[in-house]
């Protein structure tokens, strides 16, 4: 067989508003609003640079609820850059751009290579002019779908390699918790149709499910909110004689979401904290050589545990170190600080006392004990002013409650024994 290379990549959702990340310089808001084209403009010079084959494209090239027309038009031109260099694209639509919801007239190059609806597609695989396989698709129709796509692929016998192209639910994938189920499946039936590699989009974290066959999400290439923190980017696969593939991540993103953790254990005054935080952001600077959204979480015990505690205070330091990334060529800006510290108390020792915090610790216990999530969601649902909260009430994760039931076991116990029982 004829070795070939290509790149996989998926959900570019071009244009897609930035969460948390507007108003708070005009550098930021500069680089948040182009960071998904520069994304896709990285992608597409790999491809370029690197002399792959073809270019596989697993859904989700703009959000169609934006009626984006500008991410369709900047897409359909970095399709022609494709063609200059006479790289094939395969690409399915997924469900936040479904073929209902290209409305634009654009005319795509005839490298462009975009599977129907209605059924599982065959394009050949052509490497050097010689067809060695086929690339199998289906695009979403109509948004989220609930049919299971994936019994629908069937590779030919003839075909030297097989490649399929989905844009769906495997399973239980990581990070499938933060988005839609669509076209749900199974690693048995991407098994069964005995394909080399699947191609997958609509999960946003880089994972490989299956070595045998390779089944692997490509995740985004642009991190959209905090959720999405680390390095995103594309896979470039190069498969060799014999079949075998062999991947290589490329880090794509112009802006990186990260998340740092400062211990307050030992510091005496802000100044400290505000020092460790500088030091922080410089290693983040040097070491990733790319602008960055930073979300800090300080934690800890100390004599910092009130000044933290303080909206105003944390909000204070934000905008300070936020003031700092003024003129930085690489700016590595905070959002938001939060804190999860602790007074000095010995919640151990407490529990054993027969005093209002004890009582109150061991009625906490037995609350968290059981369902607490669940607990918590009925005791809200009883109170009158929970029906106000309309379809807000749809925004209590079961994530923000626990978070909040652990707030609770602490801030109950300050306020009980006071602002100045520490001991």
């Amino acid at each position: 067989m004829q070795p070939f290379r290509f790149i996989h990549c998926g959900d570019l959702h071009l244009g897609a508003p930035f969460q948390y990340a507007t108003g708070i310089s005009n550098a930021v808001d500069r680089a948040v609003s182009e960071a998904t084209y520069v994304a896709l403009d990285k992608i597409i010079d790999t491809a370029i640079t690197e002399h792959v084959h073809a270019v596989v494209i697993a859904g989700d090239i703009y959000n169609s609820e934006d009626h984006n027309l500008e991410a369709q038009v900047r897409f359909v031109r970095a399709m022609y850059r494709l063609a200059e260099h006479r790289i094939d694209v395969y690409m399915v639509q997924g469900n936040h751009d479904p073929a209902e919801s290209w409305k634009a007239q654009l005319q795509m190059p005839d490298n462009v290579h975009i599977f129907s609806s209605e059924q599982v597609q065959r394009f050949p695989l052509i490497v050097n002019n010689i067809e060695i396989g086929g690339v199998y698709g289906i695009s979403c129709g109509h948004g989220n779908e609930s049919d299971n796509y994936a019994r629908q692929y069937r590779a030919f016998e003839r075909n030297e390699f097989s490649l399929a192209v989905m844009h769906g639910t495997v399973g239980s994938s990581v990070g499938s918790e933060n988005h839609n189920v669509t076209g749900p499946c199974n690693l048995t039936d991407l098994t069964e149709a005995a394909m080399d590699y699947w191609a997958l989009g609509h999960i946003h974290k880089s994972q490989v499910l299956s070595e045998e066959p390779l089944v692997v999400y490509a995740g985004n290439p642009q991190g959209l909110h905090r959720k999405e923190h680390g390095p995103k980017g594309c896979y470039i696969v190069s498969v060799s004689h014999n079949g075998h593939c062999d991947l290589r991540f490329i880090d794509t993103c112009a802006v990186r979401f990260e998340e740092i953790k400062i211990d307050i254990a030992g510091m005496q005054n802000e100044t400290d904290f505000l020092e460790i935080l500088r030091r922080k952001k410089e290693n983040l600077r040097k070491q990733h050589k790319k602008n960055i959204l930073l979300s800090i979480v300080v934690s800890g015990t100390g004599p910092l545990h009130r000044l933290c505690t303080q909206e105003g205070i944390r909000k204070l330091w934000l905008q300070e170190s936020q003031n700092e990334e003024k003129g930085k060529s690489i700016f590595v800006m905070p959002y938001r600080i939060t804190s999860n510290t602790r007074p000095s108390i010995n919640l151990v020792e407490r529990r054993l006392l027969t005093d209002v915090v004890g009582d109150y610790l061991r009625a906490y216990d037995d609350m968290v004990d059981g369902d607490a999530i669940q607990t918590a969601r009925q005791i809200m649902a009883d109170r009158p002013e929970f029906k106000r909260l309309g379809a807000y009430a749809d925004l209590l994760s079961d994530e923000l409650l626990a978070r909040a039931l652990k707030r609770c076991e602490i801030e109950g116990v300050t306020v009980l024994m006071g602002a100045n029982d520490e001991h």
